[in-house]
């Protein structure tokens, strides 16, 4: 059975792989707050849209963010951290599918709201990361995750428009989803051993 860390020279160490796997998921989750951004001409054409409202896609996604910092991420103090990013993953992914198949404006705006409520899953990694990092290598292992943040940052517009020029602006949404997924199973499965909590 897999488990988050490895044996090497009779020392517990948090694996590449893993730590690697966190790093995607984290890029992941973050690009999610930023996907909008290139899609906003696209969103307004097929919601009917104007400019006032249109402000409000990439404004309602960063306040959902900022309320995740506050009401979100304390939570990791109180519960399981790895089982927290499982439910918050889960939870991001129903949220982009909300999105991808939104066919009012109301909706639409509800759901980017809780992408950016639930995208603070990147503080619950980064935390968690941090927990099961041996001492030595916990700066390295926080950096490697929080480098996977950044380019996910990034890379978001690029892929965002890239995907919507080819299949449309609700692809980007729906792709995100089950990327979302997948990296929400494979953490699952690789720490489902771990009990890696907040450092307090």
């Amino acid at each position: 059975m897999a488990t988050c860390n490895q044996t090497v020279d009779g020392q517990t160490v948090l694996s590449r792989s893993v730590t690697s796997l966190l790093a995607v998921a984290g890029g992941v989750a973050v690009a999610n707050v930023y996907f909008a951004q290139p899609l906003l001409v696209t969103m307004g054409r097929d919601f009917g849209m104007g400019r006032a409202v249109l402000g409000l896609v990439v404004t309602i996604t960063q306040i959902g963010y900022g309320v995740g910092l506050f009401l979100v991420v304390p939570l990791g103090d109180l519960v399981d951290a790895r089982r927290l990013a499982v439910v918050q993953l889960v939870l991001l992914a129903a949220a982009l599918v909300i999105v991808g198949t939104a066919g009012a404006g109301g909706v639409l705006l509800a759901a980017l709201a809780a992408v950016g409520l639930l995208a603070v899953v990147v503080q619950t990694l980064v935390a968690y990361a941090a927990s099961l990092a041996e001492p030595a290598r916990r700066g390295r292992v926080v950096g490697s995750v929080t480098s996977g943040v950044v380019i996910g940052i990034l890379l978001a517009r690029v892929v965002s428009g890239a995907v919507a020029d080819l299949a449309g602006w609700r692809s980007v949404y729906l792709l995100s989803a089950a990327l979302t997924v997948a990296v929400m199973v494979a953490l699952y499965l690789c720490c489902r051993r771990a009990t890696g909590r907040w450092p307090r």
